[in-house]
């Protein structure tokens, strides 16, 4: 026997109740999808909260603190989008510079790239202690944003360093495939401000003795002795300008963690003050001052 065949008008009456019956299993489908992984995603993060209030994590999070290592959020496209928005013109300099292992974090960054940014036309730039070119990207980035200047980046890129920081430099060292200045220049490259940058490879001190130009921004981030410090701004302060601007990192009192280390906490403390200097400010670990 040959199938029924449905007149159009039953067909029709019939087809709207079929359509709807799909729709709504169809959004029922959606609604329990979104519901499950609402609930999912809220276990997970209640998850992934009480993971980082244990042990395990806090050192692991010391760790990745220690080693100058980058969150992947810090890196994601979905910060891109918000530095550049937050930060404007200054915003891709900022992300990339987070990509680059490093200590140079929080309200710092912004502070670094700002004041090179506000500097004078064709500024001088000098930073002693580069290491693969974080703070660099921010302060020569705020140099091409406007669009003159050059950084010097002073760096020996052999890992040397007060006793703290040596065996760190080691381990990041000999955990990557290139030599440190490599991948410094790299980074350089990568960020497009080879031609904002002038590195000077050797010992600060070194590099001081036969230097002549006047400085506009002088960012100290090398040896953080107290013998260390104090011997490179005495070399290179001298060359500050009146009205140019001095940064020193790691110099509040919170970030000394070892007797070694804390050398720009004590410059600062003994020899960043007024009437030499002001104003005077703080940003994350590093204090700025401007020469009177």
């Amino acid at each position: 026997m040959a199938p029924m065949s449905m007149s159009r008008s039953s067909a029709d009456d019939r087809r709207p109740v079929h359509r709807g019956t799909v729709h709504d299993v169809g959004r029922y489908l959606r609604e329990l999808r979104r519901n499950l992984s609402g609930r999912w995603r809220l276990r997970g993060a209640h998850v992934l909260s009480a993971y980082k209030r244990t042990a395990a994590y806090r050192r692991y999070a010391q760790r990745r603190e220690l080693y100058g290592a980058s969150d992947v959020f810090a890196r994601s496209a979905l910060r891109r989008v918000y530095d550049q928005s937050r930060y404007g013109s200054l915003g891709y300099h900022i992300w990339f510079s987070r990509r680059i292992p490093g200590w140079t974090k929080g309200a710092e960054v912004v502070e670094l790239a700002r004041v090179s940014a506000s500097l004078p036309e064709n500024a001088v730039v000098v930073e002693i202690g580069s290491f693969l070119g974080r703070s660099a990207v921010l302060l020569a980035g705020a140099r091409k944003v406007r669009g003159s200047g050059t950084v010097h980046c002073v760096d020996a890129f052999d890992g040397s360093g007060d006793a703290f920081s040596t065996p760190i430099y080691d381990a990041i060292r000999e955990a990557g495939r290139l030599p440190l200045r490599e991948r410094f220049n790299r980074n350089i490259h990568q960020a497009g401000l080879s031609e904002w940058v002038q590195v000077h490879s050797g010992r600060a001190g070194d590099v001081a003795d036969a230097w002549t130009q006047p400085i506009d921004f002088l960012f100290l981030d090398a040896d953080q002795s107290c013998p260390g410090v104090r011997a490179l701004y005495a070399k290179w302060s001298r060359h500050l300008k009146s009205g140019g601007i001095i940064a020193i990192h790691n110099s509040t009192a919170s970030d000394t963690q070892d007797a070694s280390h804390s050398g720009p906490t004590r410059l600062v403390q003994q020899m960043i003050r007024s009437p030499e200097y002001t104003p005077i400010w703080c940003m994350s670990s590093t204090t700025f001052a401007q020469k009177v």
